[in-house]
């Protein structure tokens, strides 16, 4: 009887299940992910509160409830470097309207020319970056009206074999025309301001430079502008 029992090897439960480095691995992934989570329900708890505000404007009271989606293509004239040379960036993004007025998305921009920096042999340069993108029109149902905005965020830059990560930010400032309910033509300019470079070559300052901007947005907005009525005096008669 006793032999058909499986042995059993008392030292190894004496064992901890995981060593002190597994176990400490195991809790910074734990500690990651509820930062993580926390993270999220407190961004979706203050757009909770934002969505729920009220604007006053001269256009009217109107909240700043989900009103439409965006998406589109941007195309950018700009400079990088000494060179004096013109590069063309182009870009996409995607995002959700609030109010009829605000637009929070996501973008991402690519450098589609492909130049030597500063004429250095065999180094190649190329910048990609992935920013969330905010812009708030005046006055948007007029079929031009002035917008602002800002993109933020993480990007890499390429010199050669060299690859660095860099943080864009990208204000503009412009007009929108409504050439069609669900096509928008927008024509901005705008700074670019790079940071973070570690690449000796690449400095912050040569990376950053103005831009003119060319964006076609396509999409749809629902509900209607409250316009602000005005009361009237009452005339009496005599």
């Amino acid at each position: 009887m006793l032999s058909i029992l499986p042995s059993v090897n008392f030292k190894s439960l004496n064992q901890p299940l995981l060593r002190p480095k597994g176990l400490r691995r195991v809790n910074n992934k734990i500690m990651k992910h509820t930062k993580s989570v926390f993270l999220a329900l407190a961004l979706l708890t203050s757009l909770n509160s934002l969505i729920a505000q009220k604007e006053e404007t001269i256009v009217g009271n109107r909240g700043l409830g989900f009103s439409g989606i965006w998406g589109g293509s941007k195309h950018q004239l700009t400079q990088f470097g000494n060179s004096g040379k013109t590069s063309y960036v182009a870009g996409g993004f995607f995002g959700f309207e609030f109010g009829k007025s605000l637009l929070v998305g996501w973008g991402h921009y690519n450098l589609m020319d492909e130049f030597k920096w500063d004429n250095i042999e065999n180094q190649v340069f190329d910048m990609k970056w992935n920013p969330m993108v905010v812009a708030y029109g005046f006055k948007n149902y007029k079929a031009i009206h002035p917008q602002i905005g800002v993109d933020f965020g993480r990007g890499r830059v390429q010199l050669g074999d060299v690859k660095d990560r860099v943080f864009v930010v990208q204000p503009t400032a412009g007009l929108e025309i409504n050439a069609l309910r669900w096509f928008h033509i927008g024509l901005d300019g705008g700074y670019r301001f790079v940071n973070d470079s570690s690449i000796a070559e690449l400095s912050d300052q040569e990376l950053s430079g103005w831009f003119g901007q060319v964006s076609f947005k396509f999409g749809f907005s629902w509900g209607r502008y409250n316009k602000k009525k005005t009361n009237k005096p009452k005339q009496y008669e005599d």
